[in-house]
């Protein structure tokens, strides 16, 4: 999940499974995503389309950002010294390794544009265009960006664009398995608790929702248990990506990408840096309760979709993972939990109190102790479940389990019940 989000604020399905309100879900290809912009006013669809056009240019912008600041930045420091150090450095195959770093970012560049081409982004040459079509409009693009007054890519969706290829690692690869398991896995296994009297085939009329929920993994991972899902995200960057693997994928391991290649601070051996990951590591089309369990993504704010009227008492269980601390104030959230889920409706918890505008300017931002929001917990009217409260989980987050420095949150979980 993305710390910072876009203004739009409406909601858009994307139905994975099943179209419409039909209910039903398809055993076939996954339909592309579709959006319902009825309530969509003028100045809410221009902001929407602004941000989704930052986040484009972020994902265009890669390879330019990537070999300037990364590998000709490097090689240009590496001219710099003097004869004796330059061959020093080229018999321990430096250089060589810099090469194969820019060899293998422009590969990364790849599986963005296709990604990105793969959301039809406005006028943008489709698939089936040509790849002069192509150059031809990522020039006018950019030429069009660079007279504006704005800068090129917003500060900070470099670092956002990198991030995305990390956690593509963490949620649709067979090198995350061991962080899901961590995450998700426990959060899995306290739904399946709640409802171990129901089968799996029996489970489609139980709703759980999933806000903040990146790239879709976790909810994805409980509709194969059975349940009907449903994932809310703000962030483009989530959104597209999720939308591209869950809706594009043909194949397991389909796509190669190279995430640690930017990474050249503390490194054990450049094999760990150039190392490739493969995803997806399920095909997202299968699923074992297609035909009785729903699946869907809903882009758009958490409070505004979930707190409006027609969310009210529709949700079975929430599972919030690495989500309470993207609040500015997290009694909004504990208030849309309470509004929206039905008496005797389950929410499980994981994750830190990282608070995501504690100090970011121009925001407002009300942080909270572990201890002070579990009393607000209470105070909402959730009765919390002590048996399962766990306060010091130590979980890693988009790591590379490879690299000379680690870190780790100290996590809590905790499973809490609107009474009935």
């Amino acid at each position: 999940m993305d710390s910072h989000t876009h203004p739009a604020a409406e909601k858009h399905e994307q139905h994975l499974h099943g179209s419409g309100e039909s209910g039903a879900a398809s055993t076939g290809a996954i339909p592309e995503a579709k959006s319902d912009s009825s309530h969509c006013g003028e100045d809410d669809c221009k902001a929407e389309a602004r941000a989704l056009t930052e986040v484009v240019a972020a994902f265009l912008f890669y390879k330019k950002y990537v070999l300037n600041g990364w590998i000709y930045r490097r090689l240009g420091h590496i001219d710099d010294l003097s004869e004796r150090h330059r061959e020093i450095v080229s018999s321990l195959g430096t250089i060589d390794k810099i090469k194969t770093a820019e060899r293998l970012m422009r590969e990364n560049y790849r599986f963005l544009l296709e990604l990105v081409r793969s959301n039809g982004f406005g006028v943008m040459p489709g698939r089936a265009s040509s790849l002069d079509d192509l150059k031809a409009w990522y020039k006018d693009f950019f030429e069009d960006r660079m007279h504006s007054p704005e800068p090129i890519v917003k500060e900070g969706y470099m670092d956002k664009v990198l991030s995305t290829l990390k956690q593509l690692v963490r949620e649709w690869s067979v090198e995350g398995r061991d962080e899901r398991d961590q995450t998700f896995g426990p959060a899995i296994d306290a739904l399946e608790r709640e409802f171990a009297n129901v089968a799996g085939e029996s489970r489609g009329g139980i709703r759980v929702l999933v806000p903040g929920a990146g790239l879709g993994r976790l909810a994805f991972d409980i509709c194969c248990r059975g349940f009907s899902t449903q994932g809310n995200e703000f962030s483009y960057f989530m959104l597209l990506t999720s939308k591209f693997i869950l809706n594009s994928s043909q194949s397991v391991n389909q796509h190669v990408i190279y995430p640690f290649v930017h990474q050249f601070s503390n490194v054990a051996a450049t094999s760990d840096q150039m190392r490739a990951v493969q995803i997806p590591d399920v095909l997202p089309t299968s699923m074992p309760f297609a035909g009785t369990a729903e699946f869907s993504m809903a882009a758009g704010d958490f409070i505004e979709i979930y707190g409006s009227e027609s969310e009210k008492e529709k949700w079975d269980a929430i599972v919030t993972c690495f989500f309470i601390d993207t609040a500015k104030n997290a009694l909004e959230y504990l208030d849309v939990m309470w509004h929206a889920m039905k008496p005797g409706a389950v929410w499980i918890n994981v994750g830190p109190l990282y608070w995501h505008f504690d100090n970011v300017e121009g925001e407002s931002s009300v942080e909270f102790t572990r201890e002070e929001f579990i009393e607000l917990i209470k105070r909402t009217g959730f009765v919390l479940d002590e048996e399962q409260f766990e306060e010091c989980v130590p979980l890693p987050y988009t790591s590379n389990s490879r690299s000379m420095l680690q870190y780790t949150y100290r996590c809590f979980r905790c499973v809490a019940r609107k009474p009935k």
